[in-house]
């Protein structure tokens, strides 16, 4: 009779309480900025950047800008300000002073999705230069489409959180795992991603790691590694290019 218990026992443990610890929600994408923020959020991250092992520094900030119709729908403008601070050697458009300003549905935000994708207008501004109209990120700028596509292959959620120390605390934040391939042309990328994500940080995304292999089709491939830390966050942000408007 006892044997008989410890075998129901076993039988309703594998049945109900194992796949409870076997079985995880899966990431549905690794793209960043997936969380609508309230307009007027703005977050800040610092950057390292190493180039074939030269390192740069800088600083990003997101901005949700003002809200506007288009064929129907409301969208939100949203910014991407980056702002060097120690510059590289190496002459890379991306390591440079730039902002972009995206017109998002609200619709493509959101659990799952690739907002940045769905940007039914978009300018950029390089330095100095007067903003451009872009009619395809991917085509105009192919390596920062894929850096906020993220991780696009063998996604996870990592058992183990990453701490993010930042100057009001540490956030626990859930890590996507995944890695992404492409080629544009002659060049071609492989990447390697580590997203650490949560839900109070404008955009959901409270730091990254991001590790690169560039092939131009010629000689070796340059090397990669991009690390953001979460610097600050708050209300109230001001648009950069505040006329750039459908």
């Amino acid at each position: 009779m006892k044997h008989y218990l410890s075998s129901l026992v076993i039988i309703w443990y594998a049945i109900t309480i194992s796949p409870l610890i076997t079985i995880a929600d899966e990431p549905k994408s690794g793209a960043l900025m997936q969380t609508l923020p309230a307009d007027g959020a703005w977050v800040t991250y610092s950057i390292n950047v190493t180039v074939n092992e030269q390192e740069s520094s800088m600083t990003i900030e997101g901005r949700s800008v003002g809200q506007a119709f288009y064929d129907g729908k409301k969208g939100r403008f949203i910014e991407y300000e980056q702002t060097v601070g120690t510059a590289s050697d190496i002459n890379i458009p991306q390591l440079g002073n730039l902002t972009w300003r995206l017109l998002v549905p609200e619709e493509a935000f959101g659990e799952g999705k690739d907002p940045i994708s769905k940007a039914t207008h978009k300018w950029v501004q390089y330095g100095t230069q007067e903003p451009e109209v872009v009619e395809s990120i991917q085509v105009k700028d192919p390596i920062f489409f894929t850096l906020f596509q993220g991780p696009q292959k063998n996604l996870k959620f990592e058992t183990s959180q990453e701490n993010i120390v930042w100057q009001q605390g540490t956030l626990k934040c859930r890590v996507i795992a995944g890695d992404n391939e492409k080629s544009f042309g002659q060049m071609s990328m492989k990447m390697a991603h580590r997203l650490f994500v949560h839900p109070d940080v404008p955009f959901g995304i409270g730091g990254l790691h991001q590790d690169l292999s560039l092939d131009f089709g010629g000689g070796p491939p340059v090397k990669v590694s991009i690390h953001a830390t979460l610097r600050d966050h708050g209300k109230n942000a001001k648009p950069k290019l505040p006329n750039l408007v459908p």
